[in-house]
């Protein structure tokens, strides 16, 4: 799970990661973000129809429980494929990322996203991956997905700061969170430049944190979000690809 405050960069570097994931791995990208509509720009594709419609909406949610939302997601019994998921429901990329799309608030009134973070832990902790399967997940901004226990099906989170007293307090919560879960826990100080690096790098060991990983600022990221367009990138893609090799990933 890519976690962090809003602004930070998740979403970026949630693409470059999927497309840095060696293409022998089938990738899924699932956006959990229940405010973000860029993300399907940032890869390149169409829209996927969110999952929360496939089960009625979000009213239907909380009624069904997790066990009728499994099953209605897969065969009983046997966890959820992604791959089983209605055609409408998934979109690829050129690069073959598949992205999935949870649900989003858009209209006034219609509640909060309590249903959605329902959807997304039940979905994660039933998940039924093969060997060659990989799931990436794009949060939303902030906390709220740790006081619903989201984490709770995925193996590892990756929290992405930018350099601000902000951030890093929150990867301060997240971590001292997740410490007793037996969970990976990887800190990556995104939007860097070399004045700030080391700044950043001391104020973290300061909080008993270490960052694991550093990525440029890269214009060719704001450019494309700004545009609405595919994300484009050189430093970046560049760092992101070398920080899934010193964590094993590729």
């Amino acid at each position: 799970m890519v976690c962090g405050k809003g602004g930070s960069g998740k979403s970026s570097v949630s693409v470059f990661m999927a497309r840095a994931l060696p293409k022998k791995r089938k990738v899924y990208l699932i956006d959990s973000d229940e405010s973000n509509v860029l993300l399907p720009k940032l890869l390149g594709v169409k829209p996927p129809k969110p999952i929360v419609e496939y089960l009625g909406g979000k009213k239907g949610i909380f009624p069904k429980g997790e066990v009728n939302i499994v099953n209605a997601l897969a065969k009983a019994g046997k966890g959820i494929k992604l791959d089983n998921l209605p055609i409408e429901y998934v979109s690829a990329s050129t690069e073959g990322i598949r992205l999935v799309t949870i649900g989003k608030v858009r209209n006034f009134g219609e509640g909060c996203a309590c249903p959605l973070n329902f959807l997304t832990k039940t979905l994660l902790k039933n998940l039924a991956l093969d060997k060659d399967e990989i799931v990436l997940v794009d949060t939303d901004a902030g906390i709220e997905h740790v006081g619903r226990g989201v984490e709770e099906g995925c193996d590892a989170i990756l929290a992405v700061v930018d350099p601000t007293a902000e951030a890093l307090m929150l990867a301060k919560i997240l971590k001292e969170t997740f410490q007793n879960l037996n969970k990976e826990f990887w800190l990556i100080l995104n939007k860097a430049t070399p004045k700030i690096i080391e700044l950043v790098k001391e104020k973290a060991k300061e909080m008993n944190l270490e960052i694991n990983g550093v990525i440029r600022f890269d214009e060719e990221i704001f450019e494309s979000c700004m545009d609405g367009r595919v994300l484009h990138a050189k430093e970046a893609s560049a760092d992101v690809e070398e920080i899934l090799k010193n964590m094993g990933l590729i």
